[in-house]
């Protein structure tokens, strides 16, 4: 799905995959589940595109429905592949990888998690760095959202007030703002704090890893979900 004449959406990865598309080679932007590559595959060839031309595989962070068709991805195109340094052992299969709590990390155990191959992270990036795609907007800078993961990243496009949100917060079926169901985050009152965090930008157009985008007119929503993400924490004692 085309959202802008250089964004596009691919669905049905489970997890949102967005693809950038620029004269000098495309940016994918997370991967979806495990087996995803092939529809990502698909979707490049339905408008005109073929592995050769990604450069660069952006993981938000470390689990499985956002990383899931990164190995094969970068293999087939030999993409530079871009995380942030916590969630990166993981991403490489030299640490453990984030769970949901409950039964469910059973279902992940056993099913999932056989079909997940490591990827090697080519590029370390933390907070303040800027990457170069679309920089005739301001360029992707990277905000850290720890939470959900401890290595969770957001990129903001300035030049269009644009969030590529990651798992930072979701998008429900009503177009609301809010956190990640409590049992996917590492932290939720990190996850609070992140998304309250958000205050500090404009964003106009929200683009999250789950549920429908908002192309234009996000700011409201967002100031409503940061209010309630403020609202919620903890004040510390003094």
């Amino acid at each position: 799905m085309q959202l802008f004449p250089d964004i596009h959406l691919i669905d049905g990865v489970t997890s949102n995959t967005y693809l950038i598309v620029e004269p000098g080679g495309l940016t994918l932007i997370d991967t979806g589940m495990p087996g995803s590559a092939r529809k990502i595959l698909a979707y490049l060839r339905s408008i005109g595109k073929v592995p050769a031309q990604v450069r660069t595989v952006i993981l938000t962070h470390q689990h499985v429905d956002h990383v899931g068709g990164a190995a094969e991805l970068a293999a087939l195109s030999g993409a530079e592949v871009i995380a942030h340094p916590v969630d990166t052992p993981a991403i490489e299969g030299t640490a453990a990888r984030d769970l949901p709590s409950g039964p469910l990390s059973l279902v992940f155990r056993a099913v999932l998690m056989p079909r997940l191959r490591p990827v090697r992270v080519t590029r370390q990036v933390t907070a303040g760095e800027t990457l170069p795609m679309l920089a005739g907007d301001g360029g992707l800078r990277v905000i850290e959202t720890p939470g959900h993961t401890l290595g969770q990243i957001a990129l903001y496009l300035p030049g269009r007030r644009l969030l590529f949100a990651g798992d930072t917060y979701r998008h429900t079926a009503k177009g609301e703002i809010t956190i990640p169901f409590k049992m996917f985050n590492y932290d939720t009152p990190r996850t609070l704090a992140s998304l309250a965090s958000l205050h500090e930008y404009a964003i106009n157009t929200s683009l999250p890893g789950h549920g429908k985008p908002i192309v234009r007119d996000a700011a409201a929503p967002m100031a409503r979900a940061i209010a309630v993400a403020g609202g919620s924490l903890t004040p510390q004692r003094k």
